[in-house]
């Protein structure tokens, strides 16, 4: 796309970098300048410093910087282009379009269109399908109640059993090398003769995985054939534009219902999202096989505060609820948990049972609390007096977790009163999960020493380091005064740090 550089300013400052930053992530004013915690490395204390005045953003630990522009594009993952794209539609500025070749663009546009074209073969596949194939697929999604409709919102479609029915697509085509085609993950080269190439997905369900810009970045396949030797679900391997614990399956879907209804329910796989979908339940997204991650709990944060995790009741399922209870925990969001009878999924049991039934545990979800009691109770092991005190420091450290001083201490007060016990008891318990959580996050080679004179070379540069930091610190946020001094009477050579002399 070519785009004169005038346009690049005009879309740039009808994008204030505030306003912008501010819808993916918490930012609050300090002086002039603007705080908020760096989303481009695990930040527990505000880092990122954003200046309105510069237009400019500064992370003083990642040391992660740039203008509006590269914010998007690092933060969504996407390329310089789609941030350019996407900030003029959001500033209601025009594009005319002059689009380059995919062989002719750069790596991450030619993987996006790579996916794309995937995407539409399967679904094209799947449409049409004839004879004893077609009866025996049609017959799968007729039983799993998957009708046209949701077979065209979500894109499903079908890779027959070929082994390079795609790649004999993409050749028709002739636009894409087999190399990018690899990188992508939607082939596979043979370990017999690294001239050949096979296709990932075959005879199965496709489930294209798209991201919050609508752009497919991957694919999920369901197996259909009794004969297939793979797992019930594979999924593309991670690339240069698919990461898995950056992308909740559905969002893209789901986005503008989890703002009306501002909360999100939390499910497992696909077809989860799918049967939901289909009884008009779309507030939901996927974790899609994958354990549920930080990025993934901070993309909900954009949307909604409010979470209810809704997993598979086997134990598996438990295993993965619990582990994202604590992350959920940590990231400060509210967090309830539904919990469907022994052997069921969201899907199974929608299915069996209708919206209506469904909505019954969705109205009665559950806290931390009850939902951890509740499994103690169904494995007998809440009799004792040890099995209790194993339940309440189990919910302690739960507790623990929550960064919000008030909200911990209503959590005690509840567990008090639930389990007539002394709330200084509860609060002298949780004082020893702070201190030991405060420890383990403790870097090993944090310590503290008492203060000497600078003898070492080492010891010089770095207290340099330090004032060139103070130096743009002041640049960021500075009066416009303390920065004209430094603009005029500043030589850049006395500055060591490449990073900060750019």
């Amino acid at each position: 796309m070519n785009i004169p550089n005038e346009k690049f300013e005009e879309i740039a400052q009808a994008n204030d970098i505030v306003d912008v930053i501010s819808g993916y992530i918490d930012v609050k004013k300090k002086g002039k300048s603007f705080l908020a915690v760096c989303p481009f490395h695990p930040d527990k204390n505000p880092s990122l410093h954003i200046s309105q005045q510069k237009q400019v953003y500064h992370c003083f630990s990642c040391k992660a910087s740039g203008n509006v522009y590269t914010f998007i594009q690092n933060y969504e993952k996407i390329t310089f282009i789609e941030a350019v794209e996407k900030l003029a539609a959001r500033a209601g500025i025009e594009l005319k379009k002059n689009l380059l070749k995919p062989d002719h663009a750069n790596e991450l546009t030619r993987l996006y269109e790579i996916n794309k074209s995937a995407a539409k073969y399967f679904h094209k596949n799947l449409e049409n399908l004839t004879g004893s194939e077609k009866e025996f697929v049609y017959n799968y999604l007729a039983k799993r109640k998957i009708e046209k409709q949701l077979i065209t919102k979500f894109g499903i479609g079908y890779a027959n059993k070929s082994w390079d029915g795609l790649l004999s697509y993409f050749r028709e085509e002739d636009i894409f090398n087999n190399e990018d085609i690899e990188k992508s993950g939607l082939i596979i080269k043979s370990e017999k003769d690294e001239n050949k190439y096979y296709d990932r997905f075959r005879g199965r369900i496709i489930f294209p995985i798209f991201n919050e810009s609508d752009k497919v970045v991957g694919f999920g396949g369901r197996k259909l054939y009794e004969d297939d030797l793979g797992g019930k679900y594979i999924n593309s391997p991670e690339s240069k534009i698919y990461y898995k614990s950056k992308v909740l399956y559905g969002l893209n879907f789901a986005k503008e219902k989890i703002r009306y209804y501002d909360y999100v329910i939390l499910v497992e796989g696909y077809m989860d999202i799918v049967s939901l979908a289909k009884s008009g339940i779309e507030n939901t997204v996927a974790s899609s096989g994958t354990a549920l991650s930080e990025e993934q709990v901070k993309l909900i944060s954009r949307y909604t505060k409010n979470i209810c995790v809704l997993f598979d009741s086997d134990l598996a399922g438990i295993k993965a609820a619990k582990r994202g209870i604590e992350i959920i925990l940590e990231a400060g969001l509210d967090l309830n948990v539904i919990s469907l009878p022994e052997g069921e999924d969201p899907d199974s049991f929608i299915n069996k049972n209708g919206k209506e039934e469904f909505e019954k545990y969705l109205n009665n979800k559950m806290t931390v609390i009850d939902f951890i009691s509740g499994l103690y109770i169904k494995e007998g092991k809440f009799e004792t007096v040890q099995d209790k005190s194993a339940f309440i420091k189990e919910i302690i450290g739960y507790i623990g977790k929550i960064p919000d001083k008030i909200v911990r201490a209503f959590y005690i007060k509840d567990i008090a009163r639930k389990y007539s016990l002394y709330e200084s008891d509860m609060r002298d318990e949780l004082e020893k999960v702070l201190k030991e959580n405060k420890i383990k996050s403790f870097p090993k080679s944090s310590v503290v020493l008492p203060e000497r004179r600078l003898n070492s070379k080492k010891e010089i540069d770095q207290e340099i380091a330090s004032v060139e930091m103070d130096l743009l610190e002041l640049f960021i946020n500075g009066n416009e005064e303390a920065i004209s001094y430094l603009e005029n009477n500043l030589e850049i050579d006395f500055i060591k740090n490449k990073e900060i002399s750019k």
